[in-house]
């Protein structure tokens, strides 16, 4: 048997909490062990010689005390009835922990949902000693994009193991909560997922609420019926990374190259949600989904908002993100509008190769087809500097 080949593979359910782990090191029997096994990672020396490929990785282990210490308070207060928890979160943890589900959770899943509710609403004995530092943006980002400090909340999770569940039970989870109690800051209405391309957005697509019983939630069974009317009231907004890079505008829609000159700067402005998306008498209407979109993106930072009897955003007083054109961009620009006023209006470089066929179409234009030609590589050579 090889240092790392096991004699049963499975030995734990994946329903519950893991009773046994192997414990595995070089050159020694594998060891079946009582609990779970610890979170830790090997640093590998970087003096020591590479053997990769020859020799299994070799490194010190590394106890995640955090991790470990997360874990256990977790299965603390959830052995207690989540204590601390709104009316609102309790009823979706026991939801999910229901008896008799048709569709049963994996103990990863829960888990992972369970800790995220866990550093946000724990009752405060069950979190002391637990700190997650917010994630500092550079001066020079708060100065000139005006990036403010967030925290980073991450569940670690293998493949297969029911990630985009997860994100719906967070999902239900903020929105819910939002909806119930619409001062309370530590939610949001609004969830954005971000995924690294076009075949997972679209995997993604039934995260979106308002699809009802065609959407994850239902076919999932994340949320109880009667709740489904109030998440229909938030958005969830799926997405590729590539719409956070900056864009230029061209004919017929955006470009995805990146925007080199200029710089950012914001301005205020008040925007009306309207049926559609239009400007009108010095007005500018948002529908209620592109308004969303470009809050969730950035090109809008919300200063304040005022909702009508529903609930839903009237009027929003923001600030708008545009791009400032460079010095050398706008001499460009100028540059190319005094070039075409020049240019004659009887000879583009499609006429141009029109023409230069034609000349050579007889053996009695050779003399001509030469300065002809030079003529429209000069131009089409002015053309491409543009």
């Amino acid at each position: 048997m090889s240092d790392f080949e096991v004699p049963e593979a499975i030995i734990c359910s994946p329903f519950d909490e893991p009773a046994h782990h192997w414990y595995l090191e070089e050159g020694v029997e594998p060891e079946k062990r009582r609990g779970r096994r610890p979170a830790i990672y090997y640093y590998p020396d970087p003096s020591s010689p590479d053997t990769a490929g020859v020799t299994a990785p070799k490194g010190t282990a590394i106890e995640l005390k955090l991790v470990n210490l997360v874990r256990s308070r977790v299965k603390q207060w959830r052995t207690a009835g989540y204590p601390g928890v709104t009316a609102t979160s309790l009823e979706l943890l026991n939801y999910w922990r229901r008896d008799g589900r048709s569709f049963r959770f994996f103990f990863a899943q829960l888990e992972a949902a369970e800790t995220i509710v866990f550093v946000n609403e724990a009752r405060r004995d069950f979190v002391q000693g637990i700190d997650t530092p917010l994630d500092e943006p550079s001066e020079q980002q708060k100065t000139e994009r005006a990036y403010k400090a967030f925290r980073r909340y991450a569940c670690k999770m293998a493949t297969g193991s029911g990630k985009t569940t997860v994100m719906g039970m967070l999902a239900a989870w903020s929105i819910l909560n939002k909806v119930h109690d619409r001062s309370n800051a530590r939610y949001s209405d609004v969830v954005l997922v971000v995924c690294p391309n076009v075949t997972i957005r679209s995997r993604l697509a039934e995260l979106d609420p308002k699809l009802g019983d065609g959407s994850l939630y239902r076919k999932a069974d994340l949320v109880p019926p009667h709740l489904m009317p109030d998440l229909t009231q938030g958005h969830v907004l799926v997405t590729n990374w590539h719409v956070f890079e900056p864009q230029s505008s061209q004919a017929g829609g955006i470009s995805a190259r990146v925007v080199k000159a200029g710089r950012r700067e914001t301005i205020p402005e008040i925007v009306y949600i309207g049926p559609k998306t239009t400007v009108a008498r010095g007005r500018r209407y948002l529908t209620p989904e592109e308004y969303v979109r470009q809050v969730s993106v950035g090109l809008i930072e919300v200063i304040d908002e005022e909702r009508d009897n529903d609930g839903n955003v009237s009027t929003a007083f923001a600030k708008k993100s545009l791009t400032k054109k460079s010095a050398s961009y706008l001499a460009r620009k100028e540059k190319r509008k005094s070039f075409s006023k020049r240019r004659p209006s009887g000879l583009t470089a499609s006429t141009a190769s029109t023409n230069f066929v034609a000349s050579t179409s007889a053996s009695t234009c050779r003399p001509r087809r030469t300065s002809l030609a030079a003529s429209v590589r000069k131009r089409i050579g002015l053309f491409r500097g543009w």
